[in-house]
């Protein structure tokens, strides 16, 4: 929501002057030590504002300039909701802060608006003294940062890439001779057969994408986006999973043909709704079942690339198994590195799907009890101006 600025605008960056003067003023300093509350408060490494009773910047730190990329000068007086949609979590919690003046607080909230992108924090909101405002500090954190910040997964951090440089040296050799193979299996095959070996022409293409993308790992190489159909992309899994490891499961899908294309990596998007495909099929039975359903996020806003810059509802795929469901003593840890519920299961999986749909700028969650497991990905959609003609294939929808 975005104000006109008015006198009610010009007496906010009046108030939010006098309350910057007021946390800056020279001679608010302990006489023991020296140190005044404004050097404590630029000192501090987290962001750390103050809102006044219509959530609008108050007082910002040198860290929370950073965190919404401008000043303080700019930000004084600017509502919180042209950073953050109002109806989020967020807003919630400075709501319950100030009605019941208490703290409150959240670990792994997730931020996301159009200037600010898609951020994971933690949060602690405070009442500011006898006064409607309140002190919001917010620690960010980042994937990489969890899996590596981890005292337990640090030496497991380096492990995984020495391992990814291993594979990409190890694994491209024969990759390239079995497509060298194939490509020349392909001269000596009528039309019907020669759709098998172009298969394991472009599978191949596909893993050797994956290891150069596996030895920029530890690098944190930037991807490169592009709009994608994601109903090609996950029939494209299906009928890999139909051909192989899934032949047992009974496949429905539940398309929704009126999805935009999203903004994404198909190579990297194949891989990771394989793996989570593959991990479905491992965890049924008999009367093995799998619902592909695809939708909008109803009530979910994301950061998204869209034309005009603003935030929109994403885009979500759930895959849906009836299998024996996540053990519950791992339930909260499945996104983490070498945490497994099969024997023999390597823990790596899910932690690459998180990773992918994190650097595509969306969300994971899982929903899991005996009898059904639920995985839901929400997705940005493309910039409409990235969008050719060669793209705007219509996404086939279908109920089977």
């Amino acid at each position: 929501m975005k104000r006109s600025p008015s006198k009610s605008m010009l007496s906010d960056k009046s108030d939010a002057t006098d309350q910057t003067a007021y946390l800056h003023r020279d001679h608010d300093v302990d006489h023991h030590s020296g140190v005044s509350m404004a050097q404590i408060l630029v000192s501090l490494p987290n962001p750390i504002f103050v809102l006044d009773a219509d959530n609008c910047f108050v007082y910002l730190n040198q860290a929370a300039e950073m965190f919404f990329q401008s000043s303080q000068m700019i930000l004084s007086g600017m509502p919180l909701d042209g950073f953050i949609p109002a109806d989020g979590n967020l807003f919630s919690m400075l709501q319950r802060a100030r009605d019941q003046q208490v703290s409150v607080g959240d670990q792994g909230l997730e931020l996301a608006g159009p200037k600010l992108g898609l951020k994971l924090v933690n949060v602690q909101i405070t009442p500011f003294g006898d006064t409607p405002r309140l002190l919001v500090s917010i620690q960010e954190r980042a994937l990489a940062e969890r899996l590596r910040g981890q005292s337990l997964f640090r030496g497991a951090a380096r492990s995984i890439s020495a391992m990814a440089a291993l594979m990409a040296h190890e694994v491209k050799n024969p990759l390239a001779g079995i497509k060298g193979a194939a490509q020349l299996l392909e001269s000596g095959l009528g039309d019907e057969d020669r759709v098998l070996t172009r298969m394991i022409v472009q599978e191949s293409d596909r893993v050797a994408a994956l290891l150069d993308r596996m030895e920029g790992f530890a690098g944190g190489a930037r991807l490169v986006l592009s709009p994608v159909n994601i109903h090609e992309v996950l029939d494209h899994c299906l009928g890999l999973a139909a051909a192989s490891y899934g032949a047992h499961l009974m496949i429905r899908r539940q398309y929704d043909p009126s999805l935009p294309l999203v903004n994404g990596h198909r190579d990297l998007l194949i891989q990771s709704f394989i793996n989570m495909i593959k991990n479905a099929s491992e965890a049924t039975d008999k009367n093995a079942e799998l619902l592909i359903k695809t939708s909008y996020a109803r009530g979910r806003r994301l950061s998204l690339a869209a034309s005009d810059g603003g935030s929109h509802v994403p885009v979500q795929v759930e895959i849906i198994d009836n299998g024996r469901g996540i053990p519950e003593d791992i339930r909260n840890h499945i996104f983490d590195p070498f945490v497994s519920g099969r024997n023999g299961g390597s823990g790596l999986g899910l932690t690459m799907v998180a990773s992918v749909v994190a650097d595509h700028g969306g969300m994971i969650e899982v929903d899991s009890m005996a009898g059904q497991t639920a995985f839901r990905m929400n997705f940005p959609v493309a910039k409409a101006e990235k969008l050719t003609s060669s793209s705007l294939k219509p996404a086939k929808g279908s109920a089977e």
